[in-house]
């Protein structure tokens, strides 16, 4: 029998994960670039992040990655987009 892995997934609001997905899922960036379906950010934007936020996008969707990009869009308003 598989061995059973615990995720740290947190509570996250139904609108929220629906949002998030739709994001992923589109080719539209938050800045309204092209972005490929899948990533994040376009390139102008996920390469203007710092390494550590870029990392972060990384982890799995409801074991990190919601708080990853939410920090990533607060950071880029305020120093790419801003």
């Amino acid at each position: 029998m598989p061995k059973r892995i615990k995720l740290k997934v947190k509570n996250i609001p139904l609108n929220d994960s629906i949002f998030l997905l739709k994001e992923l899922k589109s080719n539209e960036c938050a800045c309204g670039s092209y972005k490929k379906e899948g990533n994040s950010f376009c390139y102008k934007c996920y390469s203007g992040l710092p390494d550590d936020m870029q990392k972060a996008l990384y982890q799995r969707f409801g074991n990190g990655y919601e708080m990853a990009y939410d920090d990533a869009i607060g950071w880029l308003k305020v120093w790419e987009w801003g």
